[in-house]
């Protein structure tokens, strides 16, 4: 085999008759194909020839019972995997394709696809049952992904069997958090078709990876989850590394990706090592706000990355009670994958704790809770919260915002639809997102923009816990629990006419309320707190004035607010600059400049309330600084040396008082 071929003329120097010479010449005179095609196409004819695959091998299924048998060994795999191959099938339509499903040794569990292109698949055994190993089957995109550890596209005569030489194919592996092959996705059809395919099975194949990464963790082990854009959180782009006492244990790709290292590289690495060894200049490759995200075991995290552990539970909140959201529980969305919602940090501590805690027991008992406030204090946040820590946590989270889906919608997405219900269905039917939530949670984001006709259907549901969807009589089981939300006033609605009332109180039993952010009493530190996560040399990257400006202000979005302004300003900040109070957005400009026009006269107040407290007898012109600093003094031994807490005595910004020479105080 260490006969090199020679090229010919140009019309054999075409990708067709570069193709039939090296068949022509490996085939007939055993010369090596590499230079006439792709390297991974010549490794695997060799290594088709030396195993001896034929025509004769493996062409039949497997019997039934052994059929079954491989595919109860892939259960987890077929369970995360057959939703995507359902929806790859559906996007591909009506091009001649089948969408396939594998396991690691090459045997095809599932497939789906074109009824007309499927009669041609039969007649080279491309159905399930059969194994499309190379060592059966010679050179094809599932035989040999498994052999190369790679995404594979094998196009006509470069299948090794001449059988095979009218199909194209694409393939993809999916790998689990420890690097083994689990399975492969594969597209196979006409092969004029696959070549626009590829980036459309490698991306499914990483849902793939996702929804199996984030169903159940292994004993002692934790996920940490970050990406270099904050929007990928919770998305299947998002980076995870597997963590067990504190070692690296297993990564997905987006994770090597962003890192720069194999899979080899990375296990058995220490977290903290790790990061520690990106170094200055390989962390400037990373937006700044990452770097806040690089956080460590036993610390808390950040808005921009999550723990996951092992009980399903978030990680302790900060020292200031703002912590991250939750990594969300599997998410099923009306109209296929959806980008996350912003990051939506929310307020922690034992009141929080209280409310958690009760919304948990009374939804463990079947009873549903309704979470109210105003947008952007962090209703959705609350819920998935809650359902991690329910009974209900290995159940699906189904998400519904009921204000946003069209009303000629939101009938057929949530009670689903048979075959032809109506114009424009799917072909298969939908299940509908009320049958989704089997088993888990189903959240009714804004359940105050549901129309009355489909409040009605949904009070039948929870009361009958069956659904029907469009276009038969047919009625289906469903146990779930329902959570929903709102920002509009349930009762008055339902005073006016426009909330079914009968709805209402089956929802009010157990309301949770969530305060606006404007309404904490410690806003301040906590924005204070979260902006010290974003920006983690904060002195250096904020200016006194932007920072200031910052924290008091009044934020009528609440926690989306903030986050996306922190996400906005970490994306301007120049990186030997910082961030100056012309910077900021203007309402947020504006509310500093009147709170700044207003403060001196709030300080004399506090001065003049405090004659007591006048420097040394014998003075008769004390000056308002002199008043100043005592009334600060004065504040601060009141509040203990709690610098916050005077702060918001004296009505102003604790670094107003850091700057009267109180630096070296107690900072709580």
């Amino acid at each position: 085999m260490s006969q090199r071929p020679e090229r010919g003329s140009d019309a054999m120097a075409s990708p067709a008759g570069l193709l039939h010479a090296a068949r022509r010449q490996f085939f007939g005179n055993g010369a090596d194909p590499r230079g006439l095609i792709p390297d991974m196409i010549a490794r695997s004819w060799q290594r088709s020839q030396e195993i001896g695959a034929s025509a004769d091998d493996g062409a039949e299924p497997v019997p039934q019972s052994e059929l079954q048998r491989r595919r109860d060994e892939r259960g987890r795999l077929r369970q995360h995997a057959l939703p995507e191959l359902d929806a790859l099938a559906e996007a591909l339509d009506p091009r001649p394709v089948v969408v396939l499903l594998a396991d690691p040794e090459g045997m095809i569990l599932d497939a789906t696809g074109s009824d007309a292109f499927m009669n041609r698949a039969q007649r080279v055994a491309l159905l399930p049952g059969v194994d499309w190993s190379e060592a059966r089957r010679g050179t094809n995109a599932i035989g040999t992904a498994i052999a190369e550890n790679g995404p594979v596209t094998v196009l006509g005569a470069q299948h090794y069997l001449e059988q095979n030489g009218f199909l194209g194919c694409t393939s993809a592996p999916l790998f689990g958090f420890d690097g083994r092959t689990l399975g492969i996705l594969d597209v196979s059809g006409d092969p004029r078709c696959i070549p626009g395919m590829t980036g459309l099975v490698r991306m499914a194949a990483q849902m793939i990876e996702h929804r199996i990464a984030l169903d159940g963790l292994p004993a002692h082990t934790d996920v940490l989850r970050f990406a270099r854009d904050p929007a990928l959180i919770g998305s299947y782009r998002e980076a995870l590394l597997w963590i067990r006492h504190d070692t690296v244990v297993g990564a997905n790709r987006a994770a090597l990706r962003a890192l720069g290292m194999t899979f080899d590289q990375l296990r058995g690495r220490d977290v903290t090592e790790l990061f520690d060894s990106l170094g200055d200049t390989s962390r400037q490759q990373f937006p700044l706000a990452l770097q806040s995200w690089l956080v460590r075991p036993g610390f808390s995290t950040t808005w921009g990355a999550s723990w996951l552990r092992a009980d399903r539970k978030a990680a302790a909140p900060l020292a200031t009670a703002v912590e991250a959201a939750p990594p969300p529980a599997p998410l099923v969305v009306a109209g296929g994958p959806r980008m996350p919602a912003p990051r939506t940090p929310v307020v922690g501590g034992v009141e929080r704790e209280r409310q958690l805690d009760r919304a948990v027991r009374v939804l463990d008992h079947g009873i549903p809770v309704l979470v109210c406030g105003e947008s952007g204090v962090g209703k959705e946040v609350f819920a998935r919260q809650v359902h991690e820590r329910s009974a209900r946590r290995n159940g699906p989270f189904v998400a519904v915002n009921c204000a946003a889906m069209p009303e000629g919608l939101i009938e057929s997405e949530l009670f689903g639809y048979e075959e032809g219900a109506f114009t424009g269905a799917k072909r298969k039917g939908s299940a509908g997102l009320i049958r989704e939530a089997d088993g888990g949670v189903l959240f009714l984001d804004e359940i105050g923009d549901m129309p009355l006709s489909l409040q009605a259907r949904l009070l039948r549901v929870l009361q009958d816990h069956e659904v029907r969807p469009l276009g038969t009589a047919q009625a289906h089981h469903v146990d779930f629990v329902l959570m929903c939300a709102t920002h509009r006033d349930l009762g008055a609605m339902a005073d006016a006419g426009t909330f079914r009332t009968d709805l209402y109180f089956r929802l009010q039993h157990f309301t949770v309320e969530l305060p606006a952010l404007r309404d904490l009493p410690d806003a301040a530190d906590r924005i204070d707190q979260l902006l010290s996560a974003v920006f983690p040399d904060a002195d250096a990257v904020l200016s006194a004035q932007a920072r200031e400006a910052l924290c008091g202000y009044s934020w009528p979005g609440n926690w989306r607010q903030v986050v996306a302004a922190s996400q906005t300003l970490a994306a301007l900040v120049p990186l030997d600059g910082r961030i100056e109070l012309a910077d900021l957005p203007p309402a947020i400009r504006r509310h500093w400049q009147a709170r700044s026009a207003r403060r001196p006269v709030e300080v004399e107040r506090a001065a003049v309330d405090a004659p007591a407290r006048a420097p040394a007898a014998g003075d008769d012109r004390v000056s308002l600084r002199e008043l100043t600093a005592a009334a600060i003094d004065e504040a601060i031994a009141a509040c203990e040396g709690n610098i916050s807490r005077a702060a918001r005595q004296l009505g102003v910004h604790r670094s107003t008082l850091y700057r009267h020479g109180t630096g070296g105080r107690d900072r709580r």
